[in-house]
């Protein structure tokens, strides 16, 4: 099976993706800002590999990509990028290394909800810092792919 790393692992959504992984047969290295036990506790956990990196220092500093790439992952799993910078940086450092990046999104690139339900080809007006960051990233990614 793949090697998979989830950032921001320990999260409401990586604690229920990283048992629902390791359970499927993967290699799953689960990293965040500190080791802190998940939001769910599952036995699964016992069969990851914990890592713990802080992304703001290492964007900062030019760390932060490299030391995931680094990894050796097959896939990486992105729960915790807020800029298009950090995006780029990731993108970058895992240029030809990995098979798959997954980057969560959100509905915020979408504004203030006109439909429900609101649908992927709606129309797009982020707002605040998070929306208009997150559709700045899935424009990098998308250009990327």
């Amino acid at each position: 099976m793949s090697r998979i790393v989830v950032i921001g692992a320990t999260g409401h959504v990586g604690s229920y993706l990283i048992p629902r992984l390791v359970e499927a047969g993967h290699n799953v290295v689960a990293v965040s800002r500190g080791i802190r036990d998940p939001y769910r506790t599952d036995a699964a956990w016992q069969h990851v590999e914990r890592v713990a990196l802080d992304r703001d220092a290492g964007d900062a500093d030019g760390s932060f990509a490299p030391a995931i790439a680094g990894l050796g992952a097959d896939i990486v799993v992105d729960m915790m990028c807020f800029t298009e910078d950090s995006a780029a940086q990731l993108v970058e450092a895992l240029r030809g290394r990995v098979d798959l990046l997954v980057s969560c999104g959100t509905i915020w690139v979408h504004g203030t909800a006109v439909a429900v339900p609101t649908t992927e080809t709606d129309a797009r007006r982020p707002f605040g810092e998070y929306g208009v960051g997150k559709a700045a990233i899935e424009k990098l990614l998308l250009a990327e792919s």
